[in-house]
């Protein structure tokens, strides 16, 4: 109300403190309003002008202090400033003020900041900013500071002490430096040993005038355009001349010792010499990053003293000595695999006398490339078996087996074996059925993890079921009746499917009384390198049996029908090492009943034993083995053991030594040129 009212207010701001009292102030109203109606108009009141207050630059601050340049910042002036001006005027050691020496900076209005350079190192400074008004100067403000001094050499150290010389090093500097200068002074009276002049981009020096075993002192500083630095310094040691500390002589063989020795600090080299008890010597210069070194050339079983000196520059150190004798053999002689499985296998070998470690390597032989990939590893000296792990099922694998001895790799030796198929599931068998379910079993599987069931038909996409390796049967529910399904089975080893198992079984109709019984005991009772016997209890009522059988890894099928008095059935014309799925069902007039699956594999052509080598010299070998009953001939095949990578040659001449083909009668062969 008192914003809206004439003044005075209390002439024209009436209260009340009710509505109901409104009438009361009426006649006081009207008197006034009739009253201020009736006044000539009063003069209108003029206020005063408010002047704003111009303010210069304030708050200047210093930032990147150098030794000659700073940073200045400010807040800026108040009112229409058209630029700045800074006057830098150097601070005597006293307090006063050099106006001779003073410098004047005029900077643009619309800044708060700029950089001040062409400093002289530790000095004190007056820094005053003038705001400038068109016409005029305004206010002022000022702050002083001091550079610091120019930056000493930093990280100033010895890289490398030397015989006869000190390798120095320092970090270069920041700011721009004309050159150093370093030098070493005397202990004793004041003069310099040492004195040189750098060049400004320099950042190391050898000092190599120096006396062995000797400490010095070394100072160096820098010389930048506004003047020298302070002068810093760092002690060193010269070397003195030691002989190799230890030397060792390890891993030998019949022709190699590995010499092994600590570094000596600033050496430049090493001469190794090694001689005979017969005197034949030998040696060879090698470089500093030497430590180790293979003597090679060697005779078996014979004692060397291997010596070591170290060399500086033209100097040669101290000798040290050690004996080594080499090793009258250092071959494996056996080498075999054992324990195998689908995916392992266990590989063992007879010890090396002085041997420091093996390396195995193994991998598919040529027939199996692209099934795994070569691998090796390296076994210390004290192990003589292996188990190979994660190995691919039903893969021949070749082992090479070396000798090590330190970094020298000796003799090695060859051998095959080959991993076992993946197994299938074996018995698997319709054990009933009905219109709407086929119940099924089988046998259990050593290794497997877990059982893959899957059923389908013509007009049934596939359905699986994953059951745990302790179950050994299961109920197959909501089939349509008088329909053909096809049930497979596989075993599970871990995340690898083993091979499928699958029969064929019609569900029963829905009018069905009689269904026709399975074959019970089916098995194999006999196996030979090409045929199977099988063996069935009678089943009553049938009319005879189907004997079906196929290649396990597919191929032509084949079947054979037999009597209904028969229990047993010979297959014969099969290969060697071969998989399959054989049925069993039985018929009744046209009818087939349920079959009852088995599988086997016939046995593999029997393998040579007894195969060892005899009377060795440098180049030719006689080789012996055990007769095979039945053979006809021998394929004698061999490589260079150092060729890894060759598949094996044939043999290039081969001589029959006599020997019959009696079982247990030996034979043997005499090979040239190895």
């Amino acid at each position: 109300m008192r914003k809206i009212v004439t003044e005075p207010h209390e002439e024209h701001l009436l209260l009340s403190p009710d509505f109901s009292f409104l009438e009361n102030l009426l006649p006081k109203l009207s008197r006034r309003i009739c009253f201020t109606a009736s006044e000539p108009p009063r003069p209108v009141k003029q206020k005063p002008p408010v002047l704003k207050r111009i303010v210069g630059p304030k708050d200047l601050q210093v930032s990147e202090l150098s030794y000659s340049s700073l940073q200045l910042t400010w807040s800026q002036a108040t009112g229409d400033v058209t630029g700045y001006r800074l006057l830098i005027t150097p601070v005597s050691p006293k307090g006063h003020l050099l106006p001779a020496q003073q410098r004047q900076i005029d900077l643009k209005g619309d800044i708060s900041s700029t950089p001040v350079t062409g400093l002289s190192p530790k000095t004190e400074y007056s820094l005053t900013l003038y705001a400038i008004y068109p016409g005029r100067i305004g206010e002022s403000a000022t702050i002083t500071t001091e550079t610091t001094v120019l930056p000493p050499v930093s990280n100033f150290r010895v890289i490398e002490e030397g015989l006869f010389s000190l390798r120095l090093g320092w970090t270069p500097s920041l700011g721009k430096v004309d050159k150093y200068k370093i030098y070493v002074p005397r202990t004793d009276r004041p003069s310099l040993i040492y004195d040189q002049i750098l060049s400004g981009d320099a950042s190391s020096h050898v000092i190599d005038t120096l006396e062995e075993d000797k400490e010095y002192t070394v100072e160096i500083y820098a010389v930048y355009p506004e003047g020298p630095s302070e002068t810093v310094s760092v002690t060193g040691k010269t070397l003195k001349l030691v002989p190799v500390d230890k030397l060792l002589v390890q891993n030998a063989t019949t022709d190699t010792v590995q010499a092994r020795w600590s570094s000596v600090r600033g050496a430049t080299g090493y001469r190794l010499t090694w001689s005979s008890s017969e005197g034949h010597i030998e040696n060879v210069n090698l470089g500093d990053n030497f430590n180790f070194y293979m003597v090679q050339g060697l005779h078996a079983g014979t004692e060397y003293t291997i010596t070591i000196n170290p060399i500086f520059v033209d100097i040669e150190g101290p000798v040290t000595s050690a004996k080594a004798k080499t090793l009258e053999s250092s071959a494996v002689q056996t080498l075999r695999a054992s324990a195998v499985s689908t995916s392992s296998a266990v590989t063992s070998w007879n010890a090396v006398p002085g041997a420091t470690g093996y390396r195995l390597a193994w991998g598919p032989t040529a027939e199996f490339i692209g099934r795994d990939r070569p691998r090796q590893l390296a076994l210390n000296g004290s192990t003589t078996e292996y188990v190979l792990k994660n190995l691919v099922h039903d893969t021949e694998y070749v082992l090479s087996l070396y000798v090590l001895f330190g970094s020298a790799v000796g003799p090695g030796i060859t051998a095959t074996f080959r991993t076992s198929p993946l197994g299938y599931v074996s018995n698997f068998k319709v054990t009933s059925y009905t219109s709407s379910s086929i119940d099924v079993e089988w046998s259990p599987i050593v290794g497997a993890t877990e059982y893959k069931l899957t059923w389908s038909s013509e007009f049934v996409s596939p359905q699986s079921r994953y059951l745990d390796r302790s179950i050994l049967r299961h109920s197959i529910t909501g089939l349509q009746p008088q329909t053909l399904y096809s049930v497979s089975i596989h075993a599970l080893y871990s995340n690898t499917e083993g091979p499928e198992i699958t029969l064929s079984q019609q569900t029963a109709s829905l009018t069905d009384s009689e269904l026709i019984k399975t074959v019970r005991e089916v098995k194999v009772v006999d196996i030979g390198a090409n045929s199977f016997k099988l063996a069935w209890k009678k089943t009553p009522g049938v009319t005879g049996y189907m004997i079906t059988w196929s290649s396990f890894h597919g191929g032509e099928k084949r079947s054979e029908v037999v009597s209904s008095s028969a229990t047993s059935f010979t297959i014969t014309d099969l290969p060697a090492s071969s998989a399959y799925k054989i049925q069993v069902s039985a018929v009744v007039r046209s009818k087939e009943g349920s079959p009852v699956m088995v599988t086997a594999r016939t046995l593999d052509l029997p393998k040579v034993t007894g195969f060892s080598a005899l009377n060795t010299t440098d180049n030719s070998t006689v080789l012996n083995w055990t007769s095979v009953t039945g053979a006809s001939g021998y394929l004698l095949s061999w490589r260079h053991i150092s060729d890894r990578n060759s598949v094996l040659r044939a043999l290039r001449e081969v001589r029959y030594g006599g020997g019959n083909t009696k079982t247990g009668a030996q034979t043997h062969s005499k090979m040239k040129n190895c």
